[in-house]
């Protein structure tokens, strides 16, 4: 799993949480119990159930907002033959592990917590102690030492990404970067679908119609003053009203690049010059298309691909630090603890807002 780098405020992760169907909950977890342990620092049952809990909250707050329910979905089993339950808890270890490395390194990189910062961090944790009832802190098994806890894991970790990455190479050469941009219209041959639902091929006549509209189109563009100039968008409404043309954006020295693209399309379009039209209609996947070269090297979209491959470097560089420290300091669980932070439809979590609000 890639570790992508995330960052919690300390008001933003002290959030008020509302515990629902708590009856259905068989197991009493005590909080202050270890739960966890990276090299000799131990996590208390409180700390990671706390998390746990944020991470089902999101999750019942990411459904709800398109109308769904995670009712049921703790039980479900992925391709791996885990059940949603227990990949998340993996999830939520792995994140404890990475958050106590990072920690853990800090010094090796002059990162601290400053004494404003824990200020802020114990402020947040009160009141987060405060706005939650009794019978949820209870729930939680979780007391304002454990918010404490986590509001500096992710103090630290909002801090460490720069530092460990400041030896990344940031220089991209032109060549690695470079993407060139074209103007194209698509006129589909694909087929289509009759008031019964049954689906039609096109005709050979059809698609010699289609192929023509291509065609007239081309004849268009190379008529105007300046091809390289012209509107292509509104000469193919003037062949069909349904047409349009669109820009796009490819690696210009990328043979095998993942792209939307048609790969006919972009082919042809890499033997055109800055303003040339193909001369010829492209035969692609379910269409015919006409093309344009607007740059071959496009310098807006290269910066913005060569920040990309800087980005993807930064991370790369960052997962591998990771990584290696894991194998160095691996996360041992406390199974006769672990086991008791269960995700069931019968304990459910939700975000509220807080009456200050």
């Amino acid at each position: 799993m890639n570790k992508l780098v995330k960052t919690v405020s300390c008001t933003g992760m002290a959030v008020i949480l509302a515990a629902a169907g708590l009856s259905g909950c068989g197991n009493t977890l005590d909080g202050t119990k270890t739960a966890a342990t990276v090299g000799e620092e131990k996590i208390t049952a409180g700390t990671v159930n706390m998390m746990l809990r944020f991470t089902q909250a999101q999750m019942d707050s990411y459904y709800a907002m398109f109308g769904g329910s995670i009712s049921g979905l703790w039980s479900q089993e992925g391709e791996d033959g885990k059940t949603y339950a227990e990949s998340t808890k993996d999830d939520v270890k792995e994140q404890i592990h990475d958050m106590v490395l990072l920690e853990q390194h800090a010094p090796d990189y002059d990162v601290s917590v400053s004494e404003e910062e824990h200020k802020k961090i114990t402020e947040a944790a009160k009141q987060f102690m405060e706005d939650n009832d009794p019978e949820t802190i209870t729930k939680l098994a979780v007391t304002q030492a454990d918010i404490e806890k986590i509001l500096e894991l992710y103090t630290y970790q909002s801090k460490m990404f720069d530092p460990m990455t400041a030896d990344v190479d940031t220089n991209v050469e032109d060549k690695e970067a470079q993407q060139s941009k074209i103007t194209y219209c698509r006129i589909s041959t694909a087929a289509t679908t009759d008031e019964d639902g049954n689906s039609q091929e096109l005709t050979e006549e059809e698609k010699a119609a289609k192929k023509e509209q291509a065609q007239k189109l081309i004849d268009q563009l190379n008529a105007q003053e300046d091809p390289a100039a012209a509107d292509m968008d509104a000469l193919a409404k003037e062949i069909d009203e349904n047409l349009g043309a669109y820009t796009n954006t490819f690696g210009a020295n990328e043979e095998n690049e993942e792209s939307s693209l048609d790969e006919n399309l972009v082919a042809a379009a890499k033997e055109l010059k800055d303003g040339q039209v193909a001369s010829q209609v492209i035969e692609g996947e379910d269409a015919y298309f006409v093309v344009r070269m607007d740059s071959t090297f496009d310098e807006e979209s290269t910066q913005s691909k060569k920040d990309e491959i800087v980005s993807e470097r930064k991370q790369e560089a960052y997962n591998d630090l990771l990584e290696q420290w894991g194998e160095e300091t691996e996360i041992k669980v406390v199974n006769s603890v672990w086991k008791k932070m269960e995700l069931t439809d019968m304990d459910n979590y939700t975000f509220k807002q807080s009456e200050e609000q």
